[in-house]
């Protein structure tokens, strides 16, 4: 009875972690590590988003597609040599649970964006990496995405790279 039990746990316990995708791995990773800084919002702090009540149209349209959004995870390291150790590091993990969207190299940095996309077609997680000479900084988007909407938002809120957006078509 033990063995069927100890043989049944490691069954969920591989099956769960099989079900991480390779990004959630990335970040686990890192985020216990006080030398980057850790941001995420949670589905619940969006849902909490949603229930306020605004009256400018410009707040009204986050809000709309604000609704639409499960998480956001943001993973970043400042004045570190290992930017581009760290972009590489990622590139290599999300290429096989993501498809490119778009490469901006420049000398000092490189960013990438990457989608998931459900069975639908529909972008369910966006992902943007930047790596430069002295920084890194890892975005993982999830919800229903429209890049339109999501551009338009971050121009407002100003996060590195995110301005890139705007010359982004889904395929």
């Amino acid at each position: 009875m033990k063995r069927s039990l100890l043989l049944l746990v490691a069954v969920f316990a591989s099956m769960h972690l099989f079900a991480q995708s390779s990004i959630d791995r990335f970040f686990q990773k890192y985020e216990n590590d006080r030398n980057f800084t850790l941001v995420s919002i949670t589905p619940k702090m969006f849902s909490m988003f949603s229930k306020l009540d605004m009256n400018d149209p410009d707040a009204k349209n986050l809000m709309r597609v604000v609704q639409k959004l499960k998480g956001l995870r943001i993973l970043a390291k400042d004045n570190t040599k290992d930017g581009q150790r760290l972009y590489k590091e990622a590139a290599v993990l999300l290429t096989s649970d993501f498809e490119e969207l778009m490469t901006v190299r420049d000398k000092d940095s490189d960013l990438k964006f990457m989608v998931k996309e459900n069975a639908r077609g529909n972008i369910n997680e966006l992902i943007m990496i930047v790596g430069g000479t002295n920084d890194f900084m890892a975005m993982s988007l999830v919800g229903d995405i429209d890049l339109n909407e999501i551009s338009q938002i971050a121009s407002s809120v100003n996060i590195q790279g995110m301005d890139k957006l705007k010359n982004l078509k889904k395929k």
